[in-house]
């Protein structure tokens, strides 16, 4: 009897915990995929759900982060990848218009954490 009791306890917190943990393959490969998770100003975790979004946060990282360190101004429009916003495009992906929306959206976000991550080690 008590060694029942000692297993269901086991599955529980092991399914517990392996419900409260993020997949870190969600985002992709690369730094990417620890990059989206990472803490915004609130403390709560950023996931994206979508591969639009998540490569245009990614993208939009390193290139805020890039910007900031080189002492460049404010400004995710001025990118290229921004405005042209299919990186990574798949017609199984649905539209090409909702793609380049969720990418913009993604990639303004990961522009202003790169920025933000950029002016704060910058010497």
């Amino acid at each position: 009897m008590r060694k029942r009791i000692w297993r269901r306890l086991a599955a529980i917190t092991l399914a517990f915990l392996t419900v409260g943990m993020p997949n870190i393959g969600e985002a992709g490969p690369g730094r990417g995929s620890v990059r989206s998770k990472e803490k915004n100003t609130g403390n709560t975790p950023r996931l994206f759900q979508d591969p639009a979004s998540t490569k245009g946060y990614e993208n939009g990282y390193d290139l805020g982060l890039l910007d900031a360190r080189k002492g460049d101004r404010y400004d995710p429009v001025r990118h290229r990848d921004y405005r042209d916003a299919n990186r990574g495009y798949a017609s199984s992906q649905g539209s090409r218009d909702g793609y380049k929306t969720n990418f913009r959206t993604g990639f303004r976000q990961g522009y202003e954490d790169g920025y933000r991550e950029g002016t704060r080690t910058r010497k």
